[in-house]
């Protein structure tokens, strides 16, 4: 868009004057400069607290890589690390020269990050329950129902967390003896559903063979009148759609 015919069509006298048709002196005759920002940083950020300022990690792991020794690798003896007091070594042993690191201690940058926990209901019984057994009037109870799903969940949460703590300290052995026995259980399973399958199957051909001709015709006649209905609810319902979008 040519923004210099747009103003001029709407009575700018062009560039060097004002917006006024007639003074000059009122409004102004130079536009306004914006300033660009173009260093990178975020709006509020200054260059001090830039967050590439400070590299301290790659250069931690810089002089790892250049403490590697090499030199033995080929008779068989292995890369050497010769650098054992670096600055990544200070920030795995959370110590600097004695004193607590930069990114690790109670103080450390490390700190801000706490491992969640699980989140476990803290009521009991009705929500007003006081301690010597009296109820709130302003509150309102909890159903046996709803008191009784609360506890199979929590229930349910312990059994699970105690179930991998358990898988955690299993041996490789257990760990592949409980795989096989699920293996078999689900096997098992599918064998039970296959068998409910076959016999319902069966029991079906064996109703079709024992009806007459006349019970089958009316069965047929049966499950088309059943179709049918459902296809008129269908058009019904579409119908009654189709209404309702244009009214």
């Amino acid at each position: 868009m040519d923004a210099a015919a747009l103003l001029k069509s709407q009575g700018w006298r062009g560039k060097g004057f004002s917006l006024h048709p007639t003074n000059n002196s009122i409004g102004l005759s130079r536009p306004l400069l914006v300033s660009r920002n173009t260093d990178g940083r975020g709006v509020g950020s200054k260059a001090s607290y830039h967050t590439t300022s400070d590299q301290w990690w790659l250069r931690a792991f810089d002089e790892k890589l250049k403490g590697l020794d090499t030199s033995g690798a080929k008779a068989g003896a292995g890369v050497v690390q010769t650098v054992t007091k670096g600055k990544l070594d200070a920030v795995m042993s959370g110590t600097t020269g004695g004193v607590m690191g930069k990114y690790t201690g109670a103080a450390g940058l490390y700190a801000s990050f706490v491992r969640g926990g699980v989140l476990e209901g803290t009521l009991e019984g009705t929500l007003g329950a006081r301690k010597d057994g009296a109820e709130e009037t302003d509150a309102t109870p909890t159903s046996s129902s709803s008191s009784s799903s609360s506890e199979e969940d929590g229930d349910r949460r312990l059994r699970k967390r105690k179930d991998k703590q358990e898988r955690r300290s299993e041996s490789k052995a257990e760990k592949l003896a409980r795989k096989a026995a699920k293996r078999i259980r689900k096997e098992e399973r599918a064998k039970r559903r296959e068998a409910k399958a076959a016999r319902k199957a069966a029991k079906k051909a064996k109703k079709r063979e024992e009806e007459t001709k006349e019970e089958r015709r009316a069965r047929r006649a049966e499950r088309r009148a059943r179709k049918e209905a459902k296809r008129r609810g269908r058009r019904r319902d579409e119908e009654a759609k189709q209404k309702a979008d244009l009214g």
